[in-house]
């Protein structure tokens, strides 16, 4: 990877990041499940975008691929990555298994997708930058709110949560959205439960 390459990942990871900080605070809060969920949620959408399939598949619809399966654990390894570049001691193995759901999440797939896909989407349109590329970034991002988020949640459980978003972004079919311009709605509490298993 060249350095320009380097920096636009950076550059993407950044503006993922702030974007959803921004969006997802309520009453000037956050919460560190929810944030980590949905921006892992968004970089899997992403990767999934660029496998370029039928978009008439209905939106929300269960979709298994072997493009999932493949790039799927890049999002992964590039959080893990992150991760150990910030100091964190957590791989692959050190996961908290029990953590690998949705529950933890105060919105669902799709209420994330609503809030933050119109701004993820418009920065992949005006830098541009190819969907797979902007996914690496995210899943950056996931990892960096991770670490930001550990005196709250420890980064192995984070991270699990973050795993399980990118397998959810990487198997459902996108929902439409407003435009980047409609304020965000407030946060629902309302939960799904899990219905995917990781790669």
């Amino acid at each position: 990877m060249s350095n320009e390459q380097h920096e636009a990942l950076i550059a993407a990871a950044d503006f993922f990041n702030q974007t959803a900080r921004k969006l997802l605070t309520i009453d000037g809060r956050l919460h560190a499940e929810t944030l980590i969920a949905s921006v892992a949620r968004m970089a899997g959408s992403l990767m999934y975008r660029s496998f370029n399939f039928d978009k008439a598949i209905e939106p929300g619809t269960a979709v298994l691929s072997d493009q999932a399966n493949i790039h799927g654990p890049k999002l992964m390894n590039v959080m893990l990555a992150t991760l150990q570049q910030l100091g964190d001691k957590v791989g692959q193995d050190s996961l908290n298994g029990e953590y690998a759901s949705a529950k933890f999440s105060q919105l669902t797939f799709k209420e994330s997708h609503e809030r933050l896909a119109p701004f993820f989407l418009k920065y992949c349109e005006v830098t541009p930058m190819a969907f797979q590329d902007a996914a690496l970034g995210a899943a950056i991002a996931a990892g960096i709110l991770v670490h930001d988020c550990r005196e709250v949640l420890s980064a192995d459980k984070g991270s699990a949560i973050a795993v399980y978003g990118f397998v959810e972004g990487t198997k459902t079919a996108p929902f439409p959205f407003a435009s980047a311009e409609t304020p965000p709605s407030p946060v629902s509490p309302e939960k799904k439960k899990p219905w995917y298993k990781v790669w």
